[in-house]
C-alpha cells in the first residue's frame, strides 16, 4: 500500500534522539535540534542527546496536527507550528525554514488526509494521563505489527480500513485527556 508508506513504522536509524529536556530531537546536518512552539526557539542540542534507542521511537499516522507535533512531509522531520484554514505552517529542522504545507488527500480516502507524526514513548509528550498505559499497550502492537515482512503495511492498512482511520489508534498520541492531566 504506497498510500501509506512514510506514514508508519519505526524512524530512520540515529533520526530521533531525545534532548536533555525530555523533547525529541531530530539529527540534521549540524546536529540534533528541538524547536519550543510556545517559546519559538530552535535549539541546536548538537551531539548533547540521549539515545534510548530506535525501538522507542515511531511514525504513526495522524489526520489531526497541533502545535509542537513533528511530522514528516515529503520524508523530512518538521514540527508544527500553527495548522489552520486547511493549511499547516511548519518548521524545517534542517534548515530552520518556515514553510506552509497544504494536506495532500489520497483519492480514496476522501476528505481524509494522513500525516506521519513521529512520536515517542518517552519524553515530553509521551504516554500521559489515565489512558497512558491502554496507550502503552497500543505502542506495543503497533511495535510488533511493524515487525512483518512488509514493514506491517498490509496489516496497518487493515486495520485503518476497519477503523475508518479513527478507532484503534486515534487516540494514542491525542492530548484530548487533557482534563486528566488537571485531575492528576
Amino acid at each position: 500500500m504506497n498510500m501509506l508508506e512514510g506514514i508508519c513504522g519505526k524512524v530512520a536509524p540515529g533520526l530521533c534522539r531525545l534532548s536533555m529536556g525530555g523533547w525529541i530531537a531530530v539529527k540534521t546536518r549540524s546536529g540534533y535540534r528541538t524547536y519550543d512552539v510556545e517559546e519559538n526557539k530552535l535549539v541546536n542540542c548538537d551531539s548533547f542527546v540521549l539515545d534510548v534507542g530506535e525501538d522507542f521511537f515511531f511514525v504513526v499516522p495522524t489526520s489531526r496536527v497541533k502545535p509542537g507535533d513533528i511530522i514528516l512531509s515529503g520524508g523530512t522531520p518538521r514540527c508544527v507550528i500553527s495548522s489552520e484554514n486547511g493549511t499547516i505552517t511548519a518548521l524545517s529542522f534542517e534548515d530552520a525554514t518556515v514553510d506552509t504545507l497544504v494536506p495532500e488527500r489520497h483519492m480514496f480516502m476522501g476528505s481524509t488526509y494522513l500525516y506521519g507524526k513521529i512520536v515517542s514513548i518517552f519524553g515530553k509528550g509521551g504516554v500521559k494521563g489515565r489512558k497512558g498505559t491502554g496507550r502503552m499497550m497500543k505502542y506495543m502492537m503497533l511495535s510488533s505489527l511493524l515487525k512483518g515482512r512488509d514493514g506491517g503495511q498490509q496489516g496497518l492498512a487493515a486495520m485503518l480500513m476497519l477503523g475508518g482511520g479513527d478507532g484503534l489508534m486515534e487516540d494514542i498520541f491525542d492530548s484530548a485527556d487533557d482534563e486528566d492531566e488537571k485531575e492528576a
